[in-house]
């Protein structure tokens, strides 16, 4: 299992490199107190425009002791401050996740697509996870996670990682658009509904 913090921020229209430098500062610290810190634009989709900042922890107690670090670092206190002298963006998070099946992929693309599915129907879907993993192959890796610590949740978030934009694209035509795939998204539609999805870049 690996903790996930999400924290998103939506840019401020002609502030969007302002916005860019914060969540990268703000990764360095969180790299500092102990995380594993990706930071990713999305380019499609869902929240199109919008920045998500992830850190990665090996459980929920290395995860809560880099946020107390984070708070004693002089460096985030003097960003906050900034940050409220001239705002860039809307922030939210951090939310926490945990992953269910899978591990976070060192690539630089990521397709996710949330579900929106109660607690009681997981464990049916958690079981199809394999199958779409076999079917990805293994150059294609899968991961899903559920909220922990959120607003809504009643949610489960798929990861497809890529190489490429051109990766992405390829797959999505040769196994996304197949018929083998296609029984398992139906499959899963009987446990939850598919709500939303985005592609993400490193940036």
């Amino acid at each position: 299992m690996t903790v996930i913090s999400r924290r998103i921020l939506t840019p401020t229209v002609g502030k969007s490199d302002l916005a860019l430098a914060r969540v990268k500062e703000f990764g360095e610290i969180m790299t500092r107190a102990g995380g594993r810190v990706r930071v990713a634009k999305v380019i499609f989709g869902h929240g199109a425009g919008e920045i998500h900042l992830f850190c990665a922890f090996d459980d929920f107690a290395h995860g809560t002791k880099a946020a107390t670090a984070m708070a004693a670092d002089p460096a985030m206190a003097a960003l906050m401050a900034e940050r409220e002298k001239n705002p860039a963006g809307n922030l939210m998070g951090p939310e926490v996740w945990r992953t269910i099946f899978g591990e976070p992929a060192q690539k630089p693309v990521l397709l996710q697509r949330e579900y929106q599915i109660e607690r009681k129907n997981l464990k049916d879907a958690v079981k199809l996870l394999p199958e779409i993993a076999n079917v990805m192959g293994s150059s294609n890796p899968v991961m899903a996670n559920v909220p922990v610590f959120s607003g809504d949740l009643a949610r489960m978030m798929v990861v497809y990682y890529a190489d490429s934009l051109t990766h992405l694209g390829e797959t999505v035509d040769k196994i996304g658009m197949s018929e083998a795939f296609q029984s398992i998204v139906d499959k899963a539609s009987e446990h939850g509904k598919l709500s939303n999805s985005r592609v993400l870049t490193l940036v």
